[in-house]
């Protein structure tokens, strides 16, 4: 198929219900019943049917797919064939992916095109790396360019992570989510206290104290980012995508395949919904907000995920209670935050205030300038006394030469 056949220069802008059900069968192994295969006429046949049970709980993902899909344009060179004709070209390119997580990228990107049927001459190069670029961010949440490849993104202010071509998508998912020991994410406060950051950093104290704001991202890399200029916090709100891959990545095994590792999808799912967001608290209310009016996954208010998680996690124990060796230096950014917030603005760049270090040192620094005026206005009053004393001296009789 040539670029000058094709019917629309959009090629992925339709998504159809099969569409839809393909990708999760690439995914998750979905299993759909022929009657949700056959179209929405037919009845559902099979009571345990996937599609049944998840396709309504998916749909902000599946919202998310249609987005990244439509902007797909194809190279327009004369003679050149597109790198993705239809949405099967993108799930062919997952499967590859899902297969071969230790292959190179160069590797996989010529293996891929050189086989398939249909396409001589090949696509060009940067056609090649836009449809891997897409692949990668839909099975992996993960914005990436290829090495040396312009993005469009950084005009929005996106900065991609690079999948180079001598690397892994093994190697490239271990580059994208860097571990750090943090501890158990406590901290001793300046009374010798010591303090649980994951219960300190609710939505609502981030909101009233720090004057922080809560922004959806669709990047996982971005997730509990701290934008201390703006006092923006990325939130990466896809939990029903997240459960999905927890069912998935039933073993630690699985975090190989390229897909969002098991250790990483509890963290940003736990951060979300037992801390950021608890239930039955102010908090959560903040995040009913976020539902309604900024788009937020809705499924982010559904807090039983107990049939996702496993009696033993990737260190063996209990997934109920994880550690957050990924996301975890983010959470104390944002206790610092807390305790020491940015001023933004005028006013508070001046006054520099929420901060009990920075009252104190204003309110000493007011009480010195007061005690200045003060002794200076008594240094006056006594001068004063004093030139009235002397006056009454001088002249005991008012100044009569009678």
């Amino acid at each position: 198929m040539a670029i000058a056949e094709l019917e629309s220069p959009y090629p992925l802008k339709g998504v159809t219900d099969s569409d839809l059900q393909k990708l999760t069968r690439v995914l998750w192994n979905w299993n759909i019943c022929s009657g949700c295969q056959d179209g929405p006429a037919t009845s559902c046949a099979e009571p345990k049917c996937s599609w049944r049970v998840g396709s309504t709980r998916l749909r902000c993902f599946f919202d998310f797919y249609r987005d990244v899909t439509s902007y797909y344009v194809p190279e327009l060179l004369p003679g050149s064939r597109p790198a993705l004709r239809n949405h099967d070209d993108v799930l062919d390119i997952i499967r590859l992916l899902k297969g071969n997580p230790a292959k190179m990228r160069s590797e996989l990107t010529e293996e891929y095109f050189s086989e398939r049927p249909n396409s001589n001459p090949p696509p060009p190069a940067a056609d090649q790396h836009r449809a891997f670029n897409l692949a990668v961010k839909v099975m992996s949440m993960v914005t990436c360019s290829a090495e040396n490849q312009p993005s469009d993104l950084l005009e929005l202010g996106m900065q991609p992570i690079q999948w180079r071509a001598d690397r892994s998508l093994t190697e490239f998912m271990t580059q994208a989510f860097p571990k750090a020991d943090v501890g158990d994410l406590r901290v001793i406060d300046d009374a010798g206290r010591t303090k649980d950051v994951k219960h300190a950093i609710t939505a609502r104290k981030l909101r009233k104290v720090a004057g922080l704001k809560f922004e959806e991202t669709d990047d996982l890399r971005s997730h509990l980012r701290l934008d201390t200029k703006t006092g923006v916090i990325q939130i990466f709100h896809y939990t029903s995508m997240l459960k999905e891959h927890l069912l998935t990545a039933s073993t630690p095994a699985t975090t190989n395949s390229g897909v969002i590792p098991r250790q990483i999808a509890l963290e940003a799912l736990d951060s979300v919904q037992k801390i950021l967001f608890p239930l039955d608290t102010d908090s959560e209310l903040i995040l009913r907000g976020l539902v309604s009016k900024n788009a937020f996954d809705p499924d982010s208010l559904q807090y039983d995920s107990t049939a996702y998680r496993s009696s033993s996690g990737d260190e063996g124990g209990s997934e109920n209670d994880i550690t957050y060796t990924y996301f975890g230096s983010r959470l104390l950014d944002l206790y610092e935050e807390l305790e020491d917030p940015t001023p933004r603005g005028l006013a508070e760049k001046w006054l520099q205030r929420k901060s009990g270090a920075r009252y104190v040192m204003l309110a000493t620094l007011a009480g010195v300038c007061i005690a200045i005026v003060l002794g200076m206005l008594g240094l006056a009053v006594g001068i004063f006394q004093a030139w009235v004393s002397y006056e009454a001296w001088k002249h005991p009789n008012g100044g009569s030469n009678d």
